[in-house]
């Protein structure tokens, strides 16, 4: 009994000790998650009320930068100019970008991560090159990219090589191409990281499933459709939820590859953008605030909707 109690009294020590340390080691992310995550939500929601220089008093102004948002974008459903209507015109490229982005890397990425998952020589090697990009940082990427997509650039000088009567397509300056050549970049840089997730889902489903189906005679292709498919369903919705919430706050590539302004005719412009410039170049962090909080409700809104209508897939 007095053996039994000293093991009790030292597995309670040692438990406690391991509450403590996980404690510890997860304190300094929670607290820069409340500093720079929540804290900054809240005080740019009580911002959006505000009229501020950074240097005055802070002077209430109500509804009235969320007014100056609707009439933003009331101007550019009436056709104004992308100077007069940023934000609209930041909306209406980034709701283009992501229909183009996040169907595109969904597909590519559970093509990657079924090459990866083959037993094949040389896995491995595969795996890191496919994952490579994902690694590296956005910014460096684009400056790369830049480079590639000039007009006597690699991508144009494959395309004549390839394409017969080509003529060199001048990607970063020509506004019907900005956003194209930016989405190509956020494709070519975000499916490595969702093929992992794809591979990892593939790699859990049983292979008593696969042998079954190979006795009843189902061959490669209707395999991976009427087994690999139905079961990444819910790594699907995670995908494309995850890709909706980042396409729609983009800001690095745009930056880099069309710069503050947008690129040509602002064909570049993302809402991010948008309330970047209001907050460092207009100095009107109030309606910065509002415009985030309208970027906020079409995230959510959107991937709500999205959870909602094929979230049965993660029951």
């Amino acid at each position: 009994m007095p053996l039994f109690k000293s093991f009790s009294s030292f597995y309670e020590k040692s438990k406690n000790k391991e509450i403590v340390a996980g404690l510890s080691l997860i304190s300094i992310a929670v607290l820069l998650n409340l500093v720079f995550g929540y804290f900054a939500m809240i005080f740019a929601f009580y911002l959006s009320f505000f009229k501020w220089d950074y240097i005055g008093e802070m002077q209430f102004v109500g509804l009235k930068n969320f007014a100056i948002v609707l009439r933003d974008l009331s101007r550019g459903l009436h056709g104004s100019y992308y100077l007069i209507a940023p934000f609209y015109t930041g909306l209406k490229n980034i709701l283009i970008y992501t229909a183009i982005v996040v169907p595109v890397q969904t597909f590519l990425a559970i093509v990657l991560a079924s090459f990866a998952n083959q037993k094949i020589k040389g896995q491995q090697f595969f795996k890191v090159s496919y994952f490579l990009p994902a690694t590296t940082s956005s910014v460096i990427i684009s400056l790369i990219f830049i480079w590639l997509f000039m007009k006597n650039g690699f991508i144009n000088y494959v395309f004549d090589l390839t394409v017969p009567g080509f003529q060199p397509i001048d990607w970063l300056n020509d506004k019907r191409y900005i956003l194209l050549a930016i989405s190509m970049v956020a494709i070519w840089g975000t499916s490595g990281h969702f093929m992992v997730s794809f591979l990892a889902a593939m790699q859990a489903i049983p292979k008593e499933l696969y042998e079954a189906a190979m006795l009843d005679g189902a061959g490669p292709i209707r395999r991976f459709f009427f087994i690999t498919i139905p079961m990444l369903r819910p790594m699907i919705v995670y995908v494309v939820v995850m890709g909706l919430i980042g396409a729609l706050q983009m800001f690095d590539l745009a930056w880099v590859m069309a710069g503050a302004s947008g690129g040509p005719g602002g064909a570049g412009y993302t809402v991010a953008l948008d309330i970047y410039n209001e907050a460092f170049t207009r100095i009107r962090p109030g309606v910065a605030a509002a415009k985030s909080w309208f970027l906020f409700a079409i995230i959510f809104t959107t991937t709500y909707i999205f959870q909602k209508k094929y979230g049965r897939a993660l029951r």
